[in-house]
């Protein structure tokens, strides 16, 4: 029990227990005699009786108090809490039954009824505050193991949320580098003034990536500065064969969403898909019913389909889930394909924010 703790017992224990003392003592014993013996009292027989009221649940509690300290290491609760609360109460009734034997062998007067009656009535009373006194250390200890152990499962969940946010990073990189590595080569080969450019724009995704390697969170605005540099990237590839309109609503939105998000749609559909100039591939990007970023695109399924076939979409979902607890709802219609991404409230950044600390 911690000191505050202590404190709350004796601010509330000591007048409680007096009250509850009293009241029992007045209650089994006959009105008459109690009556009688209070008209003999003086004042300072009331001020010596109240005293010694507050004196009995003053030894029960601080008795308590002491014991707790003292097992606090010789016995810890951990070791075996049947075992501790056998032997605390066991010697707390034994030292209550032995401080109230000696008590009442002090010769008062007989005025105030300390009589062989009122020793075995304050030996039962006491020994059921000392019950009760032993419960509630108990108690606390059940109460204090019972939040530290969720504290630890929260803190545990936290660290498995991370890990595997922190494993499903890992997985953005590899295939977006090698294409356009392989790009160019190509480039530099056919046009090296361009290649300066591309190689420009690249620097600038990896320098995203990188900068945003440890976030799990970013705004919206920051994602459609690296799209659009990505977008260069596919023209200098594809030429018009795709195009990405991004609705203007997009471009004013404030809020965040995962890194590489859209990053990642776009790849899909470049990978999953087969466009020409003629028949070129078009991404959307806009906004539905003001929770939902929305990327969609016309469908033209290649024959033979890339290995890592929806690893990308798998690695969305998984993120929003840890991130929000809510995933995104995946289209997959006759002439397109569209996912719609929830837009992260405040609350559901803070708490991605705090996973990421």
């Amino acid at each position: 029990m911690t000191t505050s703790n202590y404190k709350f017992l004796r601010l509330y224990g000591y007048p409680i227990f007096c009250l509850l003392s009293n009241l029992i003592f007045f209650l089994i014993n006959p009105y008459e005699r109690t009556f009688n013996a209070w008209k003999q009292f003086t004042v300072f027989d009331f001020i010596v009786n109240t005293l010694l009221s507050w004196l009995f649940p003053l030894l029960v509690i601080e008795t308590g108090i002491w014991l707790t300290y003292f097992f606090h290491r010789r016995l810890p609760w951990e070791r075996s809490m049947r075992t501790r609360f056998i032997v605390q109460l066991i010697f707390h009734m034994g030292i209550i039954l032995l401080v109230l034997y000696l008590f009442f062998h002090i010769p008062f007067p007989e005025k105030f009824a300390f009589n062989q009656l009122l020793y075995r009535q304050s030996s039962i009373t006491g020994m059921i505050y000392c019950l009760i006194i032993t419960s509630i250390f108990a108690a606390e200890h059940l109460i204090n193991r019972l939040n530290n152990a969720r504290l630890e499962a929260f803190k545990l969940n936290e660290l498995a949320v991370q890990a595997q946010l922190d494993a499903l990073k890992l997985q953005l990189d590899p295939h977006f580098l090698f294409n356009n590595l392989s790009a160019l080569t190509s480039l530099i080969e056919e046009n090296p003034s361009l290649s300066v450019n591309y190689v420009v724009k690249l620097a600038s995704i990896y320098r995203y990536m990188l900068a945003n390697r440890n976030q799990n969170t970013v705004s919206i605005a920051v994602e459609l500065d690296f799209i659009r540099n990505m977008l260069f990237l596919h023209q200098i590839r594809y030429g018009q064969a795709i195009r990405i309109n991004i609705s203007p609503a997009v471009e004013e939105l404030q809020g965040d969403i995962a890194p590489l998000t859209l990053q990642l749609l776009i790849e899909n559909a470049t990978k999953h898909n087969q466009f020409t100039i003629d028949s070129p591939l078009i991404i959307d990007i806009y906004i539905a019913d003001n929770k939902w970023l929305v990327v969609k695109n016309n469908k033209k399924p290649k024959r033979i389909q890339e290995p890592g076939a929806q690893l990308g979409l798998k690695n969305i979902t998984q993120r929003y889930l840890l991130l929000s607890g809510s995933k995104p709802v995946i289209n997959n219609g006759g002439d397109y394909f569209e996912v719609k991404i929830p837009l992260m409230k405040k609350t559901e950044k803070e708490n991605a924010e705090h996973t990421d600390n």
